[in-house]
Formats: C-alpha cells, sequence, structure tokens
C-alpha cells in the first residue's frame, strides 16, 4: 500500500499555501520526513496503510499541516511505473525515479511538453522508459544525473521530442529487442530498445 502526504502550510487568513507531495510506500518513513514529523504521522499512515480509513485530513505538523489519502489507482496518483527498488512518479510535466520504501529522490528521468504519460522500468532495472511528447530512455546507473534539455550523455537518450514529434500515449510493449507504443489517434509505433530508431510494425 503506498500512501499519498500532502504537506502544505497556511498563512494568517487560513489561505493554504501548497508546499509538496510526498509517497509512503507500505507506512515506511519517506527520506523527506524528519522522525519528529514521522512521530506525528506514522499512525494516520498505519491506519490508511492498514485499511482502516481512506484518508485522514489537516495533520497538525512542525512545519504546516498534512493530508493523507490512501493510493489506490496508482496512475491518478501521479506514479507511472514500479520495480522491486524503484518508482516513477509524475509530478506536473517532469518524471523522476524514487527508491522504495523510503521514497528517496534519485534523479529525474524526462520532462516533457504537457506531461509524462506513461513509463516502464526494466524488470532487471537497468534502465527506464518514460513517454509522452517523445520518448526518453534512462539508464539506471551512477551517476544518476537529472535530466535536462538539449544535452547529450551516457545517462539518457531521446527521440520524437523536437521537430517531428511523437505524441505518446502508452507503453504497449517491451521486448529484448524493442519498445512498442500508442500515439495519439490510434497509431502505433515501435522503436529498437538499444538506440530508440524507429523500427517497422510487422
Amino acid at each position: 500500500m503506498k500512501v499519498y502526504i500532502k504537506r502544505y502550510e497556511k498563512k494568517p487568513d487560513n489561505d493554504v499555501t501548497f508546499y509538496e507531495t510526498i509517497v509512503s510506500v507500505d507506512a515506511i518513513k519517506p527520506y523527506k520526513v524528519s522522525e519528529s514529523e514521522w512521530n506525528v504521522l506514522r499512525p494516520y499512515v498505519e491506519e490508511i496503510n492498514d485499511g482502516k480509513k481512506e484518508n485522514n485530513k489537516d495533520i497538525r505538523i512542525s512545519a504546516g499541516w498534512c493530508d493523507l489519502y490512501a493510493i489506490v489507482d496508482e496512475k491518478d496518483w501521479g506514479i507511472l511505473a514500479e520495480s522491486k527498488h524503484f518508482y516513477i512518479l509524475r509530478e506536473y510535466e517532469d518524471a523522476s525515479i524514487y527508491s522504495k520504501p523510503d521514497s528517496r529522490h534519485i534523479a529525474s528521468v524526462g520532462d516533457f511538453y504537457g506531461e509524462p504519460e506513461d513509463a516502464y522500468i526494466d524488470p532487471d532495472e537497468r534502465f527506464c522508459i518514460t513517454i509522452g511528447c517523445g520518448i526518453i530512455k534512462y539508464m539506471l546507473r551512477e551517476p544518476y544525473e537529472g535530466y535536462m534539455y538539449d544535452r547529450e550523455t551516457p545517462q539518457w537518450i531521446e527521440v520524437g521530442r523536437q521537430g517531428d514529434i511523437e505524441w505518446c500515449n502508452r507503453i504497449e510493449e517491451v521486448t529484448d529487442s524493442y519498445v512498442e507504443v500508442s500515439l495519439e489517434g490510434d497509431d502505433r509505433r515501435r522503436f529498437n530498445l538499444e538506440t530508440l530508431e524507429k523500427m517497422q510494425l510487422k
């Protein structure tokens, strides 16, 4: 079970200032939550994790307030893909990879005009793929360089993000040799898994 933690501040007039969102995996303390904050939040998180409640709201902590929600449909909460040790979280136009179970932010693995639509993590956790406005394949290895536009690096390769843009909706299939995605208008494309060059659909 994952619990979505929305941490925010309130102004003197009670207007809410959004602060940040965090995910707790299996009621484990997230990396960005302090011990003192976790001492307050833990029983509320455990209630949700144990299925006793769907949410807990307006919990006072030292740095503001928190609302907690059970994550049922993960993509509705921005979790695009998951493996044994990682998950990919959509945050506006960014896709970032986090470690499990402590939810430590590792790196941005893509930035997409609009927002990322789908993601895939290799079962052996060698790489991940995120799609939306084009495709980005990110290698899951040191130094975990955060994604940046207009940068060539062994950390990632990308295609269909400038000029003839590939507007991708969903990852359909990943094999040892290719990744197949669906595009706007129900079309499909197949790309070489190693190079992301276009391939012919058979």
